[in-house]
């Protein structure tokens, strides 16, 4: 069944769920965000789960600002 979902979403943009940080230290959203199809040399994997790191953390609590905002955390993930 995987296959043929990969097949359907192969070289289209798909939608997904993301924790985005909108501004420094507040609460992450859980949003609907729109992911563009790999390029060359680059894969889409389908996450399992995720979770925030030490370097997440950072850039979602800045101490010196200005950060980029809006972000999108949770880079470790399983697939």
């Amino acid at each position: 069944m995987e296959g043929r979902e990969s097949a359907k979403t192969a070289g289209k943009p798909i939608r997904c769920r993301a924790a985005v940080a909108r501004k420094a230290g507040e609460p992450l959203v859980i949003e609907e965000v729109i992911v563009a199809p790999p390029e060359a040399h680059e894969v889409r994997i389908r996450v399992i789960c995720t979770s925030l790191c030490h370097s997440d953390i950072t850039f979602w609590k800045p101490k010196d600002p200005p950060g980029y905002f809006p972000r999108i955390l949770g880079h470790e993930a399983i697939g």
